[in-house]
């Protein structure tokens, strides 16, 4: 019997990453390589289809395929609604184009549900019904899974959770609005803390004054040298996230929640603040049987892609 092989495509606008995986979430093959959003959608589905190709005849065996890709998606017509840093791709019937490309059906869905996916299937093996994923990147997104089940909502906008407004009146999102859960603990959220914290704080030392071109990595790498400033950055954005997370508990219920992306991995200075906003809440039931961490893996939106559509396949 030829075993079942998934291959998850997790487009982003620099980089798309391609991962073949066996049900148990064990790794085969993986490429990464430009995107080049500018060669426009039609070359776009001409190279990975290629990549695809070339990965299958390496393992002797072709996969069921799900494509995750940055943006909004339109679940029904397969393609991307509205997406920053893909904006050519716009409207263009990719689901449709690169399942003829390959001559095989496949899905289509938003990244950070195939990261919550990944999550719910690899990072948590299964174990838990109920799982939702942040993906802390430049923004902020997510994937939720209930009993089971990806949910994606009546159009597919489901988990926009870094739109989920958690302070009135304060920092503008790109989204337009203020208060945004992403405007507090996205990386252009951190940047705008860490400047809000030097102004508060003008006589405070801080090796951070000096860079003239400051990213998040780098308020991180101050706070694992004990710089003040950058670990009081850390704590609002803990809190930020707190926050939400309160809000997504109190809605959801979760068995577990997963922090993914770029910047969990500054989960060490943020974390103790966002389970202080946790502990302060009255009503503790649902706190005490949630599960929250920082993600132990990388890459979940591809394999989470991968692991999906071995599902969807079924």
């Amino acid at each position: 019997m030829k075993r079942a092989i998934g291959i998850g495509i997790d487009a982003g606008g620099t980089f798309t990453k391609i991962v073949a995986a066996t049900r148990t979430g064990r790794i085969l093959a993986q490429q990464s390589l430009p995107t080049v959003p500018e060669g426009g959608p039609r070359r776009f589905v001409r190279r990975m289809a290629d990549s695809v190709r070339v990965l299958e005849r390496g393992l002797g065996a072709k996969g069921s395929v799900t494509l995750a890709i940055a943006g909004e998606v339109d679940l029904d017509r397969g393609a991307l609604r509205c997406s920053p840093n893909l904006a050519a791709f716009e409207g263009f019937p990719l689901r449709r184009a690169m399942g003829a490309a390959l001559r095989r059906r496949l899905s289509l869905h938003n990244d950070a549900n195939m990261a919550g996916w990944g999550c719910y299937a690899f990072e948590f093996g299964r174990r838990f019904p109920s799982v939702v994923a942040i993906t802390m990147g430049t923004g902020i997104g997510g994937g939720i899974v209930l009993d089971r089940r990806l949910f994606t909502g009546s159009t597919g906008s489901a988990a926009e959770i870094g739109h989920a407004r958690i302070r009135d009146g304060s920092f503008p999102c790109r989204c337009g609005a203020r208060g945004c859960l992403e405007a507090h603990a996205g990386s252009y959220g951190v940047l705008r803390t860490l400047r809000e914290v030097l102004r508060e704080r003008p006589r405070a030392a801080s090796a951070l004054r000096a860079l003239r071109r400051i990213e998040p990595k780098d308020v991180s790498e101050a706070a694992r040298r004990g710089d003040r400033i950058a670990r009081e950055v850390w704590e609002r954005v803990g809190r930020a996230l707190g926050q939400g997370i309160v809000n997504l508990v109190y809605l959801l219920n979760p068995d577990a929640i997963a922090l993914t992306g770029g910047l969990s991995s500054a989960s060490p200075y943020f974390m103790g603040a966002l389970r202080r906003v946790i502990r302060g809440e009255s009503f503790s039931t649902p706190f005490s049987h949630t599960v929250i961490r920082a993600s132990r893996h990388a890459g979940l939106g591809a394999l989470g892609a991968a692991l999906y559509s071995l599902e969807d396949a079924d």
